[in-house]
């Protein structure tokens, strides 16, 4: 018997026509994923976050996460090839996941493909769909994957004139990351949760993290491991409180807890770390 091969994880490719295109308009508006829509044929008409456009054939669209559709309608011959990209495969991705945080793409999300990138890119559309349909006997996840990366670097280069320059770029991110610092300097001490600090930014918790390891060098719960720490040894140094009294002010559930937390980030005891400081003192 043949097996089936089970649903890529990272991606999910749907069809529209004319028929379908009410379906289309249902399933990706506000969605959190991303969505890279083909047009092969026809014309379309939407809003794309309160915007009109008016989309011819050989054209792509790079829909945001949480996007919002309204106001649908497209020709007769309506041809839509629909790739549903989910957040954790983007998150491997550096430079796609800095084109998601870009405001340029939320007002520029089409692009019509000229030869020759049109033809490239139309016939690793079709390459990537005919392996996703395969049986497990005949192709596997990794090969979908890297195609699908060819894919992803291709349509990434199509948008790029769209983002004015590197050294945009690189505002965006550095902007990112003095935004984070400044929530871990605020709350740290009582937030340990990376989502905590991605949804403040409105970014995913995987490209928070992602950036904030490729900036720093560190980990994002090592910085916040690091503050929540500052803020113990704070304590301990300038306030006769006890334990279980800084445990409670860490909002920790109990001060075991805090205590493990505390020795595995330090190395010592908290109670080690208030007798070398009052003995140094």
């Amino acid at each position: 018997m043949i097996e089936i091969k089970p649903n890529f994880e990272g991606l999910c490719i749907e069809k529209y026509s004319i028929n379908s295109l009410s379906e289309f308009h249902a399933k990706a508006g506000n969605l959190n994923k991303l969505l890279l829509c083909f047009v092969s044929n026809g014309t379309l008409d939407l809003q794309i976050n309160a915007l009109p456009f008016h989309i011819q054939a050989h054209s792509i669209m790079m829909l945001l996460p949480d996007t919002d559709l309204g106001n649908i309608s497209c020709s007769n011959d309506f041809e839509l090839s629909v790739f549903y990209i989910s957040l954790d495969f983007i998150s491997t991705y550096s430079f796609l996941t800095v084109l998601l945080a870009s405001d340029e793409i939320k007002i520029n999300p089409v692009m019509k493909a000229e030869s020759p990138a049109r033809k490239l890119i139309w016939s690793t559309v079709k390459l990537i769909e005919d392996y996703n349909s395969k049986t497990k006997e005949e192709s596997t996840v990794e090969s979908v994957q890297y195609l699908l990366y060819a894919l992803l670097e291709l349509v990434s280069k199509l948008f790029l004139p769209i983002i004015k320059n590197n050294s945009l770029l690189q505002t965006r991110s550095q902007n990112i990351i003095d935004h984070f610092f400044e929530l871990l300097n605020k709350h740290g001490h009582l937030e340990r949760s990376v989502l905590f600090y991605s949804d403040q930014l409105h970014l995913s918790p995987q490209y928070l993290s992602s950036l904030i390891k490729k900036e720093t060098g560190k980990p994002i719960k090592q910085w916040i491991s690091y503050r929540v720490i500052k803020q113990a040894e704070e304590l301990l140094k300038t306030t006769s409180f006890s334990i279980k009294e800084i445990s409670n002010q860490l909002q920790f559930v109990d001060s075991s807890l805090f205590c493990r937390y505390f020795r595995r980030c330090t190395g010592i005891t908290a109670n080690t770390y208030r007798e070398n400081y009052r003995i140094k003192k």
